[in-house]
């Protein structure tokens, strides 16, 4: 007899955790969220000539994604990924000169938050809020997973943070 079914292992998305799973499993399938809403800087960025020379105000929004395995008991933040230190990563790195493309500057902003190696997928909203009086702001958004990390990458942040 030909079967046309298929059999899938199913796992209910309710709050319900068997009582019997090791507290590590539990944790090893949960993630947190870092969240940095309405970063404003004023960074030289944009490929026109007076871009080049005169700040422009933006607005930086991140939402990361990290697995859970911090211990609840211990108040020590390299348990968890720190957003101090990527927003002050970032502010220096605004500070260090001239960026022609928002997307540039997302993709420098990823690395930044991918320095951490907890730091499972990032989201990266960037809005120029001062280029044209009938918009409140224009602006890119990018999403990367940890794959797309490279060997590179992680070596001009070394850079970036030796400066």
């Amino acid at each position: 007899m030909n079967s046309n079914f298929k059999y899938y292992s199913l796992i209910s998305s309710g709050s319900w955790v068997p009582e019997n799973l090791p507290e590590n499993e539990e944790k090893a399938n949960t993630t947190y969220k870092i969240i940095i809403t309405d970063l404003v800087l004023r960074a030289l960025i944009g490929i026109h000539p007076h871009e080049k020379d005169k700040r422009q105000k933006i607005l930086i929004n991140i939402l990361i994604n990290a697995p859970h395995n911090f211990n609840k008991n211990i108040e020590d933040i390299n348990e968890v990924v720190s957003y101090e230190h990527i927003v002050n990563d970032i502010k220096s790195f605004v500070k260090k000169g001239h960026v022609g493309l928002l997307e540039n500057l997302a993709e420098s902003i990823v690395e930044i938050c991918f320095f951490d190696k907890r730091v499972l997928d990032v989201r990266v909203k960037i809005e120029k809020l001062e280029v044209f009086k009938e918009t409140k702001s224009v602006g890119i958004e990018i999403y990367k997973t940890k794959n797309y990390s490279s060997d590179s990458s992680k070596k001009k942040i070394l850079k970036l943070k030796k400066k």
